[in-house]
């Protein structure tokens, strides 16, 4: 985990020895549970490492998490799982309405011991009356959409991270003004150009 470490290190999150330690054990789960269950594809250690946990972690970036995170479609934990261990004092909801994918879940979230992790086996339609501090999503939907989609579950201050690229930026401006939401934060990833990867933080007002 020096990679993690130092990446950490360098954009100011949070890494203490016990969050590294359950990322290697996340890590170590991902690579033994994805052949039977179909996780993320063929990865060897060092792309899981590159590929999913430092990519989850530049989301983190453009806004850190102060509250409870809903996280839609989240697969195998991407980027959920990764967020709650590095925030391990916040409550997290993890949507997936994939049957062994959420069983998965079930099975990090018992043997990282973690706490405060709610796994909705179902479709985001079904989850109603909660509002987050942090609403993501890696892959369920395209950006603008997925903007769209996330506003309601939005708590007052609260944010929502689109993972994109810098194409993205035009529409995802223009339709966070007609949301009243605004650009708090931005991260780069991989890549260079229009295909940069990037992840947006768009803030929703505080109540008066």
């Amino acid at each position: 985990m020096n990679d993690v470490e130092r990446f950490c290190a360098a954009r100011g999150l949070p890494a203490d020895a016990r969050s590294l330690e359950r990322l290697e054990q996340y890590v170590g789960l991902l690579l033994q549970f994805n052949e039977a269950m179909n996780l993320i594809g063929p990865m060897d250690r060092q792309e899981v490492i590159d590929e999913l946990i430092l990519d989850s972690l530049v989301a983190a970036e453009a806004r850190q998490p102060a509250g409870p995170i809903l996280d839609v479609g989240t697969g195998a934990g991407l980027p959920g799982m990764v967020l709650k261990i590095v925030y391990s004092d916040l409550p997290i909801t993890l949507v997936e309405p994939r049957r062994k994918r959420a069983t998965f879940l079930k099975i990090v979230t018992h043997r990282l011991g973690l706490s405060e992790v709610s796994i909705r086996n179902e479709r985001i339609e079904e989850v109603e009356g909660d509002a987050f501090d942090y609403v993501i999503s890696k892959a369920f939907q395209a950006p603008v959409q997925w903007l769209e989609t996330a506003r309601p579950y939005v708590a007052p201050g609260g944010a929502v991270v689109c993972m994109a690229r810098e194409r993205d930026r035009p529409e995802l401006s223009e339709l966070a003004a007609r949301l009243d939401l605004h650009l708090a934060g931005t991260a780069a990833g991989a890549g260079e150009g229009e295909e940069l990867r990037v992840s947006f933080a768009f803030e929703a007002p505080r109540q008066a």
